[in-house]
């Protein structure tokens, strides 16, 4: 069996999903269990309803009106029964009655909010295919085994959710469509499993029910040599490792998350990256191990917006605890540090622009340990590949390219994994630095 996965653009609208039955349809033969992320823009939109609702104001009977609307249309639109989704409709009005009543949003509730795009969604996709010939049911995620920890928001699946998910799913006699993203917890509570939770979900599934591939379904070719919209001439990687997967994707590919094939990964399961538009694509295969590219590099990804520390303190030289003092104040903020760099009295580190509405107290608090300075505005550039580390000279190639091209680099790290080199650069000469790069190790005919 296969696990498919169709994220919120493939499942967008009515036309969307007759295309996923399309695709299904001509992979029965594999046996197929699907996947389906919320339709896009629906997660935002219930994230703000209930934020609204918390502040008493009637702009989130609006919105649930609005919710209700994107979901009826698509449900005239296929021609399947209007009360397909009556009862979560039902269920979410009730929820949003208690936040806008006792003004209170829990992280709890706020799972139980987000969880109604997928449970829709799978509603509508299974009716779909009953409705064209194929006998199917829709499952929530933990209907479909899977339990998770308490941490709503960012849950992750105890062990017990593979043996689960294999008794439930595997030999299913109608095609299973289950809604990602969402679990529950061992009291019964509704947990969400963070970023790129429906590609986890699939994940999830894929090892419990022995899955032989993971595919998921998106709208991009799979996995670019670079961003397209920055280098014209990206392309499709046919094939690369899973840790150089988790390595761009961290680093800005959005395709996949590094944590959501964690489970394919401990079970070696390949993940392809399909494109739902162009299902003729063969896309990227993430395995255990692949073939060497014929660069050292096999991709560059960026992150824009970041934020970089700079920390001294000539009273912590040779001072024990001095590393741990500074990354506690960023534990305590819940803040992650992506790059670091160290010498004897400083330390460099970069975050993420996101946390800026808490950079007055995480100054504060490094205060009392170092000189803190902070510039935004930076981007991270990461050149990626399993040659990296067997290439003599790469580090100044690459750095030979940057400086020709006048570009001030503040900050270098080299992964331990020996898989990548970081550095930093401002936000307005990373577009030009890519590029540079990109044309010197990835033009086609071009070797580091």
């Amino acid at each position: 069996m296969i696990v498919m996965k169709f994220g919120g653009t493939s499942v967008g609208g009515a036309g969307e999903m007759r295309r996923v039955r399309a695709i299904v349809a001509d992979r029965l033969h594999l046996k197929p269990v699907v996947v389906v992320s919320a339709v896009s823009g629906v997660t935002d939109l219930l994230l703000e309803n209930a934020r609204r609702a918390k502040e008493h104001s009637r702009d989130g009977i609006r919105l649930f009106e609005r919710f209700r609307a994107i979901h009826d249309r698509i449900i005239g639109e296929l021609g399947l029964p209007a009360g397909v989704a009556e009862a979560e409709y039902a269920q979410l009005r009730e929820v949003l009655h208690g936040v806008f009543y006792l003004g209170e949003l829990t992280p709890r509730t706020l799972d139980c909010v987000v969880s109604f795009g997928e449970r829709v969604s799978a509603k509508i996709v299974s009716a779909l295919f009953s409705a064209g010939g194929i006998p199917s049911r829709a499952y929530t995620g933990w209907e479909a085994g899977i339990v998770t920890n308490d941490e709503h928001g960012n849950a992750s699946p105890l062990p017990r959710t593979y043996r689960r998910v294999r008794g439930r799913l595997a030999g299913a006699r109608r095609l299973p469509v289950v809604a990602g993203f969402i679990a529950k917890n061992v009291r019964g509570d509704i947990t969400t499993l963070g970023r790129g939770g429906s590609d986890f979900t699939a994940a999830i599934i894929g090892r419990g029910a022995g899955a032989r591939e993971i595919q998921i379904w998106t709208n991009v070719n799979g996995i670019m040599t670079s961003d397209p919209r920055v280098v014209k001439g990206a392309r499709t990687i046919p094939r690369l490792s899973f840790a150089e997967a988790a390595e761009l994707a961290y680093f800005g590919a959005k395709v996949l998350h590094p944590r959501t094939i964690e489970p394919a990964v401990e079970m070696g399961i390949p993940v392809r990256i399909l494109n739902t538009f162009e299902p003729g694509s063969p896309g990227s295969l993430v395995l255990r191990e692949a073939p060497r590219p014929r660069s050292a590099i096999r991709a560059i990804a960026c992150k824009k917006g970041n934020i970089l520390f700079t920390l001294r303190s000539t009273r912590m030289l040779a001072a024990h605890g001095y590393l741990a003092r500074i990354f506690e104040v960023f534990r305590d903020y819940a803040v992650p540090v992506d790059l670091i760099s160290t010498s004897e009295v400083s330390v460099s580190v970069t975050v993420d622009g996101v946390a800026a509405p808490r950079l007055e107290g995480i100054i504060a608090d490094l205060g009392r340990i170092c000189t803190t300075r902070i510039f935004g505005g930076r981007t991270i550039i990461c050149l990626v590949g399993d040659g990296i580390c067997g290439t003599p000279n790469i580090a100044g190639k690459i750095f030979g390219v940057v400086g020709r091209a006048g570009v001030n680099v503040e900050m270098i790290s080299q992964a331990s994994s020996a898989l990548n080199i970081s550095f930093l650069v401002k936000d307005a000469d990373a577009d030009r630095t890519v590029r540079m790069l990109h044309r010197e190790f990835l033009a086609r005919g071009r070797r580091a």
